[in-house]
Formats: C-alpha cells, structure tokens, sequence
C-alpha cells in the first residue's frame, strides 16, 4: 500500500538531524506506515525549539475534496470515491484502513465521526470543513513505533466556526453531556470574542487520555489577547503574558489563540499561534528566540533550510508513486512536487513551567506545469 511514509523517505535529505534525528524521522515514517497517502491534504510535524532533543510530533489534515474523509469513513462511503483516487492509492484498489487500526475504540469514533460527517443530513457534513490528527511521539514512549504491535491514537481537531453546534459536538465526541460548569465556560468564551475573532477549531486530547477540551480562536491580535483574557477571569499571569504579547504584536502576520477546559474551569495553559509573513520575519522572529534562549541554534538552522520543495527528480528511486500517477493523469508538462512549508510558531504558557515555543512544518503535495508555471494542490 502506497502510505505516508513514502512523503517522509522522499523530503528525507532535506529535514536536518539537528531538529529530527534518524530514530524521530523512524517514529514519523511508522506512523506514516498506517495510512494510505490519499487520506492527507497535509502532512506536517512539530519541534519544540528549546529541548536539545531532535524529537517532533506528527499532524495530517483530512479534508472531503481528497477522498480523506471518505477513506477514513470506510464502508459505503470509500465505494462511493472517484476512480480517481483508486489511480492516487498507487493500484486498482481502494485505500482502506487496516483492520487492526480501526478495532482500536479510538478509531471506530473516528471513523464513526467521518461517516456522520459524510452524510449531508448531519450538522457535522454541514459545518466542518476539515480534520486534523494529532500524534504525541515524543519524550517517553511505551512500545516501539516501529513494529506494528503499537496504534498510534491521536487527539482530534475539527475545523467549525458554529458556535451554535459547539456543545453538540462536544457531547458528540466525549459519549456524554457537558456539565453546566462546561456549558458556561463555553458560552463566555464566545460571548467576549472581540468583534473580528472567531471560532476556528476544537478538540479533545483522545491520545493523552484526557477530558481538557480545547478551542482556537482565529482573527485575535496579541494587543486584544490581554484584554480579553482579563474579560474571561484568566488565572494566569496576565503581567507577564502582557509582557510576552507586546514583544508578540511586532513582526506576526496573523496570531490565534488556544484555550483549554480543564474539569469546570478554564486552564491557566494557554497557547498563541504566530504566523509569519515570510522567511525574512522568520529569520528574524527565530533570531530574537535564540538570542532569548527560546531556541537552539542549530533549530533556528534547521528550520530555515527546511522550506523549499522537493521535485520527484530530486529523488525518484524512493518518489511516491501515487503523486507520480496523478502527474501522469494531468498530462504533458506535469510534474509533482512536496512543498515544505514553514506553517507557524506556536507559544505555550504553564504558570510556574518556562515558555515553551514549538515550530509547525508541513509537507503538502502539489503539480507544477513545467511550461506555463501553473501549480495544483
């Protein structure tokens, strides 16, 4: 089967041993193992910029317009998939999970989600535009990734801007009600959302065995972060995030923020997403954490040289067949590539833990026409 770990093997040269070591990139590739490489948009990875550790985690993003959704989904609705996708599974036939994967009950609610998000009758086909997965590979592990004794269970993001189905999804997920404690929390977060943030994402942490539900608000600048923390009764340290945002307004395209529901209350663990224009603001952002002791030179190093694509006559011995068939399926002058993007910085604050930034890189398919320059994703 054509899997994700064909996307690692071929970008492979170009991700450094200082920020992913031999033994990571193997966590990564074993994971990969599980899946076909149809049922990702992106896939990606996470640094932690200060731990001297070569380690990352693993994300993908599943979304219907690639047949993710329906090859997770399983059943009637992988029959229904285009030939199309049977041609990207790298033969004639459909991706499908294997069967011990799904006997694990974290991914029959999975793929029970993505069957209730496939039907259009449901609020989940209606409001959700994508999902994303999750996988904690770092510090202690127990088992060995690399044998197939061990499913990897990831947590579980999905993309909606409907507050109004939060709670539902919510209780969807979790196999029972909010307390009114959580149902409160939930209806100030959003009731003091300054005028242009919104809803973006939600979640909850299947693979840390954990209750926290977890929201993104989009659209926030760091200047409205302080502000709106203190209308929520934040906790935390509101002087020292105060401090951290002001540092964050200058230089950041774009900030999101991350809230957890902890039990009945609202965590003092918060999270800011950064993104950055360009690689200039990111030589330039990842400079000032070095110079901070944020993070390890070599990382900043690292990351910078991360961002390119890598062209399939870069490497065609070891080259994903089924992007190799879609070039095919387009015509002349097509050829694919992995884009290897610098997606986002991401600071977390624990009261009493130092700050902890982390860097998102993802790797996303894509065609380039070699004469007109046009380019599909």
């Amino acid at each position: 089967m054509a899997s994700l770990t064909d996307y690692w093997e071929a970008i492979a040269p170009a991700i450094s041993p200082d920020l992913i070591s031999p033994e990571s990139l193997g966590h990564l590739a074993a994971v990969g193992g599980h899946f076909p490489s149809a049922i990702a948009s992106l896939v990606g990875f996470e640094c932690r910029l200060a731990d001297p550790q070569p380690q990352a985690d693993l994300f993908l993003r599943v979304v219907p317009e690639n047949g993710g959704r329906d090859i997770l989904a399983g059943g009637e609705a992988v029959e229904t998939l285009p030939k199309l996708y049977h041609l990207l599974a790298g033969s004639a036939t459909i991706p499908v999970l294997s069967s011990r994967l799904i006997e694990h009950p974290v991914w029959r609610k999975i793929r029970l989600f993505c069957r209730e998000w496939s039907n259009p009758e449901t609020s989940f086909y209606r409001t959700v535009n994508d999902l994303w997965l999750e996988f904690d590979l770092t510090g202690d592990l127990t088992g060995d990734l690399t044998t197939d004794r061990v499913i990897p269970v990831p947590s579980v993001f999905w993309g909606s801007e409907q507050v109004a189905d939060l709670e539902n999804h919510l209780n969807w997920w979790l196999d029972s009600r909010l307390t009114s404690g959580q149902s409160q929390i939930i209806h100030q977060t959003f009731q003091a959302l300054p005028p242009t943030a919104k809803l973006f994402q939600s979640g909850v942490l299947l693979s840390r065995n954990s209750q926290a539900l977890r929201f993104y608000i989009a659209d926030i600048s760091p200047t409205q972060i302080y502000g709106y923390l203190e209308q929520l009764g934040w906790l935390g340290d509101r002087y020292s995030i105060g401090a951290i945002l002001a540092l964050l307004s200058v230089g950041i395209n774009k900030t999101n923020l991350q809230l957890e529901i902890d039990g009945n209350s609202l965590s003092e663990q918060i999270a800011v997403e950064c993104y950055l224009e360009n690689r200039q603001a990111w030589q330039i952002f990842l400079d000032g954490l070095v110079k901070t002791g944020f993070c390890l030179p070599q990382k900043r190093d690292a990351i910078l040289s991360f961002g390119g694509l890598t062209h399939e006559r870069d490497s065609p011995e070891k080259w994903p067949d089924t992007l190799r068939r879609r070039s095919q399926l387009l015509g002349e002058n097509w050829e694919s590539v992995l884009f290897r993007r610098l997606a986002y910085l991401k600071l977390t604050y624990r009261r009493g833990i130092p700050l902890e930034f982390k860097a998102y890189l993802g790797v996303q398919p894509g065609w380039i026409n070699t004469k007109s320059w046009g380019v599909k994703l």
